[in-house]
């Protein structure tokens, strides 16, 4: 069973960037900080090319940042 952990994931990924959550969603086309903030509580599940541009932007595996792997490299 999958252990579904993109919230937390993208949590770190955003407190380790130093980057506001505006500068982040400009950046990966999201319409408004607020999206940001609803993917690292959990209160809005992002669709799979959204995970992607994510994990592209932030230089890790879109499988990790998932929950899948705890290898924040794997190569699909």
């Amino acid at each position: 069973m999958l252990n579904y952990r993109f919230p937390e994931r993208f949590t770190e990924l955003l407190k380790n960037s130093n980057l506001s959550y505006e500068k982040i969603a400009l950046s990966l086309d999201i319409k408004s900080k607020g999206t940001i903030s609803k993917y690292a509580n959990g209160k809005l599940k992002p669709d799979i090319s959204t995970i992607t541009k994510i994990a592209d932007f932030f230089d890790v595996s879109p499988i990790w940042l998932i929950g899948f792997t705890d290898d924040k490299h794997y190569i699909i």
